[in-house]
């Protein structure tokens, strides 16, 4: 998957942030020598962990079941959450060191540093649907960072309620605009600030779902044309799939921001 910064630990609000998150480089090739154990077995998941780390597992089947619930999804297996201690740790047992995990949808399996992770088991979802441009992929597993288990279902990147971050970065002229310069891959990964990428498009994305509803954006995800599709296309089916330009989403977007 591709690389970002997340804060899916506790109560998806921690603070910390570590550079790169999931996916980011290339494998080097696993170095650990014996497999990751299994930990416990869920509904909808079985859980890996080195002996001796822990995994909120109450708490994660409970997010999955709220997850699976909202994107109206039953899923074909249960999903592999594998929980590592550290970064060094990762790497050894996967090879990707620079992460603080990743998913691997085709294989309904995530890797991640965080007892809990209501963002890498996202992307294993939604790959149900299809696969747009990295804002949109990153968007919504960003949008979905909530904590049902506490009655929050805000979206939080970082310790912050996306909206209110974006509302303070455009208030201080730091978000990406226009937009149309930011919603395909290769632009949004250039976006410096990892933290301000991540909550840009998490806030886009939560905003689509509460104007035009979870069902068109899940619509807008099966339409989708790969990681790499282009303005143009992004353009076209934003129109064919919420009735409205881009700009004109941006629009309502950010006057939203500015109330």
């Amino acid at each position: 998957m591709a690389q970002h910064v997340i804060q899916a630990g506790v109560l998806a609000s921690v603070v910390l942030v570590l550079a790169a998150g999931c996916g980011s480089g290339t494998p080097t090739g696993p170095t650990a020598t014996t497999p990751l154990p299994l930990l416990r077995e869920t509904a909808t998941m079985r859980v890996y962990a080195e002996p001796g780390d822990q995994v909120d597992t109450d708490w994660q089947e409970s997010y999955n079941t709220w997850a699976l619930a909202q994107l109206g999804l039953q899923p074909p297996r249960k999903v592999e959450y594998r929980k590592y201690v550290s970064r060094d740790a990762m790497g050894r047992y996967t090879g990707n060191f620079n992460t603080n995990g990743f998913a691997e949808p085709a294989d309904w399996r995530f890797h991640t540093i965080w007892p809990r992770d209501n963002h890498e088991i996202v992307h294993v979802y939604t790959a149900l649907f299809g696969r747009p441009s990295d804002f949109f992929n990153e968007g919504i597993a960003v949008a979905f960072q909530t904590d049902p288990a506490a009655g929050v279902f805000t979206a939080r990147f970082n310790g912050q309620d996306v909206h209110e971050a974006c509302r303070a970065s455009l208030s201080a002229g730091q978000l990406p605009l226009p937009l149309a310069g930011y919603v395909t891959t290769t632009p949004f990964r250039n976006i410096q600030d990892q933290v301000l990428s991540y909550r840009y498009a998490g806030s886009f994305v939560r905003f689509l779902i509460e104007q035009q509803g979870l069902p068109a954006v899940v619509e807008f995800f099966r339409q989708a044309g790969g990681r790499d599709e282009s303005l143009a296309v992004i353009r076209t089916r934003t129109q064919s799939v919420f009735g409205r330009s881009l700009e004109d989403l941006e629009a309502a977007w950010l006057a939203m921001l500015r109330r």
